[in-house]
């Protein structure tokens, strides 16, 4: 049931553009993506738990929290990577009329 609601359609719904431009291995500038947006995140929240929290930071709950949020923030990131993947993707190669489509 959780993984519909992080499931993407395979083309967009108002114009047809499909998110997966039909090239081997195009998964993988978003999996950069999305790993840069996960990791900057949970570093993001680390340090500012630690400066909030100085001297005397929660170190015990960052220890279960941090490899939690880790583990699970590229899950929920992965479709704006993708999206935002699709978005870089054409800014450098022009729409051709395959890239549309059911």
């Amino acid at each position: 049931m959780f993984h519909h609601w992080l499931k993407m359609l395979p083309s967009c719904p108002t114009c047809g553009l499909r998110f997966d431009r039909g090239e081997h291995g195009y998964y993988l500038g978003a999996i950069w993506i999305n790993l840069l947006l996960a990791e900057s995140l949970a570093m993001a929240v680390i340090f500012t738990v630690i400066v909030r929290a100085w001297p005397t930071p929660p170190w015990d709950t960052l220890a279960w929290t941090a490899p939690l949020e880790a583990l699970v923030s590229p899950f929920i990131l992965f479709p704006f990577s993708k999206t935002l993947f699709l978005a870089f993707d054409l800014g450098i190669r022009p729409l051709t009329p395959k890239d549309f489509g059911p």
